[in-house]
């Protein structure tokens, strides 16, 4: 009978813990249909977390991305990034048929910051432009300075959204990871014509120095006059006429582009929902 009610004892202040966690979690996924600021871990100041949501506004209507910011004291063990993932997609955030826009989470317990994308953002923000951007504002995060960080990122988003639009009107328009990636072969190029010549310098020296142990000395210079003297022979060419031929090239009107031209690849994973993100970040 003791251990019965002793049991029943530990069942109750069971069920009394759980009801107590079960609201807490619950609460701290509460979202609003126009809110896009939830600041969990207090980062914000209230007049921050104002304009972070004007920030959010703006880029929804001006390039059709959405923008959420979610900050947290626990992932409750699940990965940062999908943390996120799975957030944005059952609160259901996004623009469009592809649920186009960006969630960025600041997860204070692991200090980890990640910049998750969705839809069209997975394309615009490809692996190297998220890096660009998370090497601006990694120095912020770990420094306190979230809201800075935060800005660093809205002026990001208009900026490559900008870029991304001029790229795809204009076909001479040449990106930023394209100059990059220019610059990089344009070294290895010369770095490895430099190693060349050097090389074929090294082998000539040796051969001309193995040959030169071979040759003998020889001073006398009637060696090198023939019997009969020298013969001198003149040969006269007389110009006729000239004629150049042109052929003329045809222009390549073909104004389709390459995703990879633009910014490379995209790595993405799967929230536990199946949708596919995209994005990037680190510890701070």
């Amino acid at each position: 009978m003791r251990t019965e009610r002793k049991f029943a004892a530990m069942l109750l202040a069971f069920c009394i813990m759980l009801l107590a966690f079960v609201p807490a979690f619950a609460a701290e996924l509460e979202t609003d249909s126009a809110g896009r600021v939830y600041d969990l871990a207090g980062l914000f100041t209230t007049e921050e977390k104002a304009a972070l949501q004007n920030r959010a506004e703006e880029i929804q209507e001006n390039w059709q991305m959405d923008m959420v910011f979610l900050t947290t004291e626990s992932t409750h063990g699940i990965e940062a990034k999908r943390y996120a993932a799975d957030f944005y997609e059952q609160n259901g955030f996004g623009i469009g048929a592809d649920y186009s826009g960006i969630i960025m989470i600041v997860d204070m317990g692991e200090r980890d910051a990640q910049i998750v994308t969705c839809g069209r953002a997975i394309t615009v923000f490809t692996d190297y432009y998220i890096d660009r951007i998370w090497n601006d504002m990694r120095r912020q995060l770990s420094e306190g300075e979230y809201f800075s960080a935060m800005e660093t990122l809205c002026d990001s988003v208009e900026h490559y959204n900008a870029e991304y639009i001029k790229y795809q009107e204009n076909p001479a328009y040449v990106s930023e990871y394209q100059i990059k990636q220019e610059k990089r072969r344009t070294t290895l190029l010369f770095g490895a014509a430099g190693l060349f010549s050097l090389i074929t310098a090294g082998i000539g020296v040796a051969f001309m120095r193995r040959g030169s142990r071979n040759i003998k000395p020889f001073t006398d210079g009637r060696a090198y006059l023939k019997d009969n003297g020298v013969n001198i022979t003149v040969d006269k060419n007389t110009f006729a006429s000239t004629h150049t031929s042109r052929t003329p090239i045809p222009k390549n009107n073909n104004n389709n582009r390459s995703g990879g031209s633009w910014g490379g690849g995209s790595s993405t994973f799967r929230s536990s929902g199946g949708r596919s993100f995209g994005g990037g970040g680190g510890r701070f």
